[in-house]
């Protein structure tokens, strides 16, 4: 009998021991001294460790070049710290949480929902962006089975999703409220968003459930997809890093609250979120950029803009719409040169196909600003910029036409977005919204790179 209980208790030490050791390497911030893992360690060893997911949101490769939202913004605030950033890839989102505390990186960046259990073994910078949770499922000429307009159509419908991610949470609650089963196949943290995506594009299956900033930033590869029914009340997406990184937290935070405010934060946002129609233009262009100048015309765009005391980012955008800085290509009706002047416009102007750049660019500024002098009704400067780059399309007639006809509409006259430019959309079709879109976010982009 005493060796009966002897080996009970044993047996029950062993087991305690083995579960005490897994415990302490799930929650190894408890034991590892913040000394070897916060921000001076980050700096002394002059590198950050993001541990991340192969996806656009994220950190990816194109031809070479590496990009992700969340690997620009990084990489930006390791420049603040003067440290570089390295990347390390992540096999499975189920030990992501794991390999942040075994010290393996200092960052989780996988568009990382904050959720009560997270908070239970990692801590959150301040979030960066705030998204719903949204339904993906293949457009209705594509054979989805059944095309959900109403959360309350997904009872009894099969939805494959990770399981340990928000997205299976929120299936459970969406249970709950619409009071029938859902169908969960419930998949292991191999499958990223992207691939799920991917399969749904491929008819693999049917649902499943993303960000919607993740569904928009890959519109542009899986035309066939719908992302349009949310599932959810907006929820916040910040970075990852260990409770016992206080320093680090601290300096993140503060910089991501300055850093939100500037045009380069719009501007990223812009290029990774702003869908199929402006993703790779906006992609393109920030490659183009080569980091230190725009073009070999940048000294005659910035001094011929300082003579009207305008941006001169702005007669930038609009010449690598019109010509890519080519000065004397031709185009449609006679257009010519870096403005891509019509002849009459060209003649009013005083320069022609054969004028030198410098002429050229000397008075497209001076039409510029002649067409921002046409608007100066309008109030907000950035809704002036767009009529400006309207009226540059399309001629003045034309945008005060529409103009007046938004009035009559009950429409506000003084603003493009949603307003005049719906106008314009009824009655000359979207080429001039398109335009108009188009080179305001290089305009956005240029601010943001070439401040």
């Amino acid at each position: 009998m005493v060796k009966w209980l002897y080996n009970c208790l044993l047996l029950l030490l062993c087991v305690s021991l083995v579960a005490c050791k897994r415990n302490t390497e799930h929650y190894s911030f408890y034991i590892n001294s913040s000394e070897n893992s916060d921000l001076p360690a980050i700096v002394a060893n002059k590198k950050l460790i993001m541990l991340t997911e192969n996806s656009i949101t994220s950190y990816t490769e194109l031809e070479g070049v590496k990009m992700g939202f969340e690997y620009e913004l990084l990489k930006e605030y390791t420049k603040s710290i003067g440290v570089k950033l390295e990347v390390k890839p992540i096999d499975n989102l189920d030990n992501v949480e794991l390999q942040l505390n075994r010290l393996e990186a200092d960052v989780i960046a996988c568009s990382f929902t904050i959720t009560k259990d997270r908070k239970n073994t990692v801590d959150f910078t301040l979030p960066y962006i705030r998204t719903s949770q949204v339904l993906i499922q293949r457009l209705p000429s594509d054979s989805t089975p059944q095309y959900i307009k109403d959360p309350m159509q997904l009872a009894h419908k099969k939805i494959a999703v990770w399981k340990n991610s928000s997205y299976y949470h929120r299936i459970k609650y969406l249970e709950q409220e619409i009071g029938e089963p859902i169908l969960i196949q419930e998949l292991d943290g191999k499958y990223s968003p992207e691939i799920l995506l991917e399969k749904v594009a491929n008819k693999e299956i049917d649902y499943t459930i993303v960000d919607n900033h993740i569904a928009v930033a890959n519109a542009y590869k899986f035309s066939n997809l719908d992302h349009h029914l949310r599932l959810s009340i907006k929820q916040q997406i910040a970075f990852g890093i260990r409770k016992n990184n206080p320093k680090l937290k601290e300096s993140m935070d503060s910089w991501l609250k300055e850093f939100r405010k500037t045009p380069h934060f719009t501007f990223l946002k812009h290029k990774y979120f702003d869908g199929k129609e402006l993703s790779h233009l906006t992609y393109m262009d920030y490659l183009n950029s080569g980091g230190g100048k725009l073009s070999s015309y940048d000294k005659l765009f910035k001094r011929e803009a300082k003579k009207f005391n305008m941006e001169w980012h702005i007669i930038g955008a609009i010449v690598q719409q019109e010509s890519n800085f080519t000065p004397y290509i031709k185009g449609k009706g006679g257009a010519f040169g870096l403005m891509q002047f019509m002849p009459g416009t060209g003649k009013r102007y005083g320069v022609h196909a054969s004028s030198s750049p410098a002429s050229q660019i000397k008075a497209g500024m001076k039409k510029i600003n002649a067409d921002f002098k046409l608007w100066k009704d309008i109030p907000d400067y950035h809704q002036r910029i767009k009529f400006v780059f309207a009226t540059y399309n399309a001629g003045h007639s034309p945008i005060e036409k529409a103009q007046k006809r938004a009035a009559q509409k009950g429409y506000n006259p003084l603003i493009w977005d949603d307003n005049v430019e719906l106008v314009l959309r009824k009655r000359k079709g979207k080429r001039i919204a398109t335009y108009v879109k188009e080179v305001y976010h290089r305009y956005q982009t240029l601010k943001s790179l070439y401040e």
